[in-house]
Order: C-alpha cells, then structure tokens, then sequence
C-alpha cells in the first residue's frame, strides 16, 4: 500500500513538473557598444546560459556607440548572432545579413526582412513585431532598395490580429515614443510592449491594464530579461533589469 502511496506521489510531482516551462526573453536595448569591444560583448552574450532555461536574445536600436557604416554594425551582429534583431543603425546598404533581421514597416527586395517572429519551447508561444518609427528614415539616408511604410497603426493591427490565435503571447518592439505607443496597441491583443524610443521612460501598465510597457537602456549597464512561465495552462511573465558591463 505504501508503494502505491510514494507512486503516484511521484507521478504528481512529475506531472506538476511536466506541467510547468519556462523561456527566458533577455533584450538589449540601444546597447552603443564600442566596436573595439565586440569580441568582449560576443563573450558575455554567450555566457548568459540557464541550464533549464532557454535563453533568447533580442538586439534592438543602436548597436554601435558612434555612427559607422553598415559593414561594422553587421559585423557585431554577425558575430554574436542574435536571435532576433532590429538595429537603428544598419541602413541596408550592406546585404550580408546572418541573423534574423526584424522589422515590421520596412522592405526590400535586396535584404531579408522578417515582419513578424516566432518563437517557440514546448508549452509557450511568443510572437514578434517591430516598428521603426517614421522619422528614423528622416534623420538617415536608407538604401535605395529599401522602404518605410508609414501606417503603423493598420501595420500592427494586421500582424496582432494575425498573430494572436497562433501565439500565447505578443510582444511589440515600437521606436515610436509612449505616447503612441499608447495609442497603437489600444484594444489589440499585445501583451508587452519594449520601447526602442532611445531614452529610458517609467514602466508601466497600458490598455487598460492589459499590457506591459517596458523601457531600459542597455547603454547605461543592464538588459532587460523577461521570464515567460507557463503553468497549469497559462502564459504569466515577469521582468527585472540585468547587470551587463563590458570593459571598465
């Protein structure tokens, strides 16, 4: 009787463990790194490791401290290889792209663009969408082959509507300011929203209480993590800021 007692003890452990998944989303917001530090910052992107959590990295907005050319941008990228980016300061000059490129208010018909991104584990789902805000193109001269669109509102309607039976979470990358921000997921199904606007704004709740706005400058020491845990058939999350420091 006793062994029956300890079995199926043990199958509800397991079966609580079994029910339970986590993913780790850690970003890296307008990090301006110095280029002579990118073997350093390939380093410590590759040490960020959980031995039972995946990790997924999200590079957004300047990668480099001063204004280079496309070639220097996509050789940090390259290099380190993120999951998802969305630079600022790669131009589309360069076509030699091995990462996956995101932005969801530019084509080409030269570079691969994705407009949207998923990513799975065994229990969660996370959707991607990034939007560059219109007058990136005015204060940078972009390749002739690529192209802004400018309704942002209808482009991310389309792609969360879209996306939000396939997914259990949406996350929208927005240059656009807080203000906007506000208004552009009003009534949509995104569950957070990481601000690339450049300067660090106060976190908070919007849509009526259903939606994270997060803000953090990698630039200043930190990236932002946010843990998705799925339990007992849902999709919760959580956010905290990270020491990354490279050089002195």
């Amino acid at each position: 009787m006793n062994k029956v007692i300890i079995f199926i003890f043990l199958l509800f452990v397991f079966g609580n463990l079994l029910a339970q998944d986590y993913l780790d989303l850690n970003f890296f917001i307008e990090p301006k790194f110095d280029q002579t530090e990118m073997n350093m910052v390939n380093f410590l992107i590759k040490n960020i490791r959980n031995d039972s959590i995946r990790q997924f990295n999200v590079f957004v907005g300047r990668m480099l401290k001063s204004a280079q050319n496309d070639s220097l941008t996509l050789q940090l990228l390259n290099l380190i290889k993120p999951d998802l980016a969305s630079p600022t300061d790669y131009l589309f000059y360069d076509k030699n792209v091995n990462f996956n490129l995101l932005s969801s208010n530019v084509i080409s018909d030269s570079v691969p663009i994705l407009d949207r991104y998923i990513v799975k584990t065994d229990s969660i789902t996370v959707g991607f969408i990034s939007i560059y805000a219109p007058d990136w193109v005015v204060k940078n001269e972009i390749a002739s082959h690529a192209e802004l669109k400018f309704k942002v509102f209808d482009i991310v309607k389309d792609l969360a509507t879209d996306l939000a039976p396939k997914t259990d979470y949406i996350i929208l990358l927005s240059g656009m300011s807080k203000f906007i921000d506000t208004d552009l997921i009003h009534t949509l199904p995104i569950d957070v929203v990481v601000s690339f606007d450049y300067q660090k704004k106060d976190n908070e709740k919007l849509n009526r209480g259903k939606s994270s706005f997060y803000s953090i400058l990698t630039s200043k020491g930190k990236y932002g993590k946010l843990r998705l845990t799925y339990k007992n058939g849902k999709v919760s999350h959580g956010w905290k800021e990270v020491d990354f420091k490279v050089g002195k």
